[in-house]
Parts: structure tokens; sequence; C-alpha cells
């Protein structure tokens, strides 16, 4: 389900989208797109809100989710988990036997390849088989695909993507 109040669109189920809406009434709506983020992410934070919430037309990013998954990928020192192989399918009947199930959950993945410089590598087990221990993490914040560092990366209006990179940098010690 969607749902658009000005430039903030909303994705989610019939309740998450009143509970982000409700959360979010009080938005001053004058504000640049640089300033309006954090704000929003906060709002995210605070109300524990579950909908997707895009300023237009671009994903704010929650903090909260995103370092949740990065301290377990630090605790684990690899982006899969060693004690459950895992499979990938190669059509109907074969499969092939991969890292394992991963840690990176998929909303990590998808800020990675969207917001910090990377190509999707397929999909997530393929972006675990190019950057599979924390050290290969470390070095992907340090000089992305695109040979920058992911903060220099980023645009300037991206405030929110901005807060989570120096965040995950701090955890990873760059």
């Amino acid at each position: 389900m969607k749902k658009t109040i000005g430039a903030v669109s909303l994705y989610g189920s019939e309740r998450e989208i009143e509970a982000a809406e409700e959360a979010l009434n009080e938005l001053d709506t004058g504000l640049s797109e640089g300033e309006i983020r954090p704000l929003i992410q906060e709002i995210m934070e605070h109300s524990k809100l579950k909908a997707a919430i895009l300023y237009d037309g671009n994903s704010v990013w929650s903090k909260q989710r995103i370092i949740r998954n990065l301290r377990q990928i630090v605790k684990a020192g690899v982006l899969y988990r060693e004690d459950k192989p895992g499979y990938i399918p190669i059509g109907s009947m074969l499969r092939i036997p991969s890292t394992g199930k991963t840690i990176l959950t998929k909303y990590f993945y998808e800020f990675l390849h969207l917001c910090c410089g990377s190509i999707a590598h397929y999909n997530i087990n393929g972006w675990v088989a190019e950057y599979p221990t924390v050290e290969d993490l470390r070095a992907f914040f340090q000089k992305n695909e695109f040979g920058h560092r992911v903060l220099d990366h980023i645009p300037e209006w991206k405030t929110d993507v901005k807060i989570i990179v120096r965040e995950i940098e701090s955890i990873l010690g760059i």
C-alpha cells in the first residue's frame, strides 16, 4: 500500500502507514531535503516505524536497523553464518554450496548497494561472497567500488545516509 503526503511517500501495510502518518504529522515541510531527512530518521527511530519512508522519491534510512545488523556482523567477524551452510539454486533441480546463510540483512544490503557506491553483485549472496569478512567491509568503506571513501561518495543532501556512514566508520574503526 502507498500513501503520499506532499514530498513524503509511505509504503507498507495500512497499519504501518497510519502509524507513520501520525508520527510525521507535525513535521516542518518548509525545510530543505538535507534538513528534513535527519528529522524523519529521528522520528522513524523514536516511533519505531515499520513503513518505508521516501522523501522526494528517495528512501530515508533507519540508522538503528543498520547499526544493529552491523554489530551482529562485527561480533561474528564475517557476513555469513558458518554454522548454517547455504545453497544457491541453479535452475529448478540443482544447487551449489555457498558460504552460508547471510548475517547481512536485506535492509543493510540494499543500503550498501543503493547508497554506498557498490554494485548489487547479482544478489545478497554475491555481495557477501565479494565482501565476506569484517576486514573486507572495513576496506570497502575506506574505498568503495568507485575508488572513493564511502562518506565522500554520498551527496550532501543525503544527510541521513551520512549520519549512518559516520556511525559505521566509528564502529569499524575507520
